[in-house]
């Protein structure tokens, strides 16, 4: 992207006295937990202000230390791979804690699929909303503190409503999270990437190519990656049962795909509406049965960092999965929905191989999610790889990720422009316990208690701003928020929010984010104020949604502040 990173709020503390000199160290790239955010984010002493008090003696080193994302001379396992080299594992020990002192919220717009006025289509298109989620625990549990904005790309969405969005919020992130939104950011990447950090690519060719499942196809065939054989389907002729019947575009978490082992399974797929709608396309897949691997893949600029493999529990029912996320406190506390991988030396070296061939061809960047079916006893091949679909957008497997947060802080590297293209590939699934226990997600009760963001969801116009929990790891002054929740108090809501001149100066300033002067800013930026204060209708209308989340045994308010 063009807009240059923005310096380490730790190394702005550098310049602060030390109570000793240290001897030098070897120089080491930065990463993200190392430079956690703008320099809008920076506590006293790394900031340009002036004004800010100086770092206290002594802390700039400890920051240092302690901040580190991980140190990858603490990788102590490798496992070779003939494509990528020796491959790091990363353990919990390699995920250094963040000191958030003073630290600014970062302020993180995610987009999702064109959700319908009616929320008709919120099941079957809404990874965005756990996308949302699952980006909020994770910036709770690496303790950063953070500021989440929701909202759906729709068709009529404009490059210039998304840019207004941009300014007026004062947004630091872009993080697309489904395909139509990424191809929309990707479209005009040009005009976007200037005011905001983002991982996409700008040619939007390889997303179409990507998501499409018969060009999918057509690229595994002329790269040599080994795919389950597609077809055009005739529903006049069929090929020979069994097979899976796939729509070309528009798979999601097991929808738009049918197992049909007769002729009547296959009628009663086609007799789904959506398969009758002109220009669809449909594919018969010859079946492969066997474990289904999800790889979330980390690229930059088409070179491999990092990757997290886990393995589906119920392969062949992937939304009936999603499902039980959705009324997890109904599950048994046992039930997972996935497990840890292990591949024999030649399936290792197949799966990172394809890795490589993919951002070779492609120049990927950013987050993918790659499916693989690693063959069965029962199958001519026992064991064979193949690669099953591509979805280049974030997984619906992205929870299992929160096992290691080390994955998702080399996502914000790359992000920020940081990724080192000079250490290993690391392996963040391997050295680590994989938990996907259903009933330690519970999204349902996080947006009945922000029904504010779900409802507007579609209106660019209505800014609603959720906030992360964090721990502080030093006292913070009080900025109207409750001690136990994190819940702004009403009253006092916005009142830490930084004013506007001064957010605009250091976020949008020519050296620090966007790499433009400020003539390039929208009128917005220099007019509004912070973000209006909730009404009492509001403030009712949450207390009611806790009631009710109460009521239905999902606890109390999950903590984090919606505002306007």
């Amino acid at each position: 992207m063009s807009a240059s990173p923005p310096p380490s709020y730790l190394d702005a503390a550098k310049a602060a006295p030390a109570e000793a000199p240290e001897p030098p160290k070897p120089k080491k790239k930065a990463t993200f937990a190392a430079n956690v955010l703008p320099p809008s984010l920076c506590p006293p002493g790394g900031s340009s202000d002036s004004s800010a008090s100086p770092v206290p003696p002594g802390k700039a080193a400890a920051a240092r230390m302690q901040s580190t994302r991980y140190s990858r001379s603490l990788l102590r396992q490798t496992r070779r791979s003939t494509a990528l080299g020796d491959v790091s594992v990363s353990t919990l020990d390699d995920v250094k804690p963040i000191d958030n002192t003073n630290i600014k919220p970062v302020r993180v717009l995610v987009t999702m699929y064109d959700i319908k006025p009616t929320f008709s289509n919120t099941v079957k298109n809404g990874l965005g909303f756990w996308v949302f989620y699952i980006l909020r625990e994770y910036f709770e549990k690496r303790n950063i503190p953070v500021q989440l904005f929701l909202k759906s790309i729709t068709s009529t969405t404009t490059p210039a409503q998304v840019l207004a969005f941009i300014a007026r919020n004062a947004i630091d992130v872009l993080v697309p999270s489904d395909v139509s939104d990424t191809q929309f950011v990707s479209k005009h990447m040009g005009e976007i990437s200037p005011h905001v950090h983002v991982a996409i690519s700008p040619n939007l060719e390889t997303y179409v190519k990507l998501e499409d499942k018969w060009q999918t196809y057509e690229f595994c065939v002329n790269h040599d990656i080994p795919t389950p054989k597609t077809v055009k389907l005739d529903p006049a002729s069929p090929p020979a049962f069994p097979f899976f019947l796939k729509v070309s575009s528009g798979t999601n978490g097991g929808r738009g795909v049918w197992l049909c082992r007769d002729q009547k399974a296959l009628d009663s797929a086609l007799a789904v509406k959506s398969n009758k709608e002109p220009g669809t396309l449909l594919l018969a897949q010859t079946p492969e049965f066997g474990k289904l691997v999800c790889a979330q893949v980390v690229y930059d600029h088409g070179t491999v960092l990092g990757f997290f493999f886990a393995q589906t529990t119920n392969p062949t029912d992937l939304a009936g999965v999603g499902n039980k996320y959705m009324f997890s406190f109904l599950q048994s506390s046992a039930l997972v929905s996935h497990v840890k991988v292990e591949l024999t030396d030649a399936q290792w070296d197949a799966v990172t191989s394809i890795f490589k061939n993919i951002g070779a061809a492609t120049d990927y960047h950013g987050m993918i999610d790659i499916e693989f079916i690693i063959a069965g006893a029962d199958a001519s091949v026992p064991g064979a790889v193949y690669l099953l679909e591509m979805n280049p957008r974030f997984s619906g497997d992205i929870h299992t990720a929160l096992s290691n947060p080390g994955f998702l802080d080399l996502y914000f590297d790359v992000i920020f422009d940081r990724g080192d293209h000079k250490v290993q590939v690391v392996n963040f699934a391997k050295g680590v316990e994989m938990n996907a226990k259903i009933r330690d997600f519970n999204p349902t009760r996080f947006y009945v208690v922000h029904p504010r963001m779900f409802l507007n969801l579609r209106n660019w116009n209505k800014d609603i701003m959720i906030k992360g929990r964090t721990t502080p790891t030093a006292p913070l002054p009080d900025a109207g928020a409750d001690a136990d929740t994190g819940a702004d108090t009403g009253a006092d809501a916005g009142a830490d929010q930084p004013s506007t001149m001064s957010r605009m100066s250091r976020m949008f300033s020519a050296k620090n984010l966007t790499g433009k002067g400020e003539d390039n800013l929208r009128p917005s930026v220099l007019v509004t104020g912070s973000l209006p204060r909730r009404t009492e209708e509001e403030m009712e209308m949450e207390a009611e949604a806790e009631e009710m989340v109460e009521g239905v045994g999902l606890g109390g308010v999950e903590g984090g502040a919606s505002q306007e």
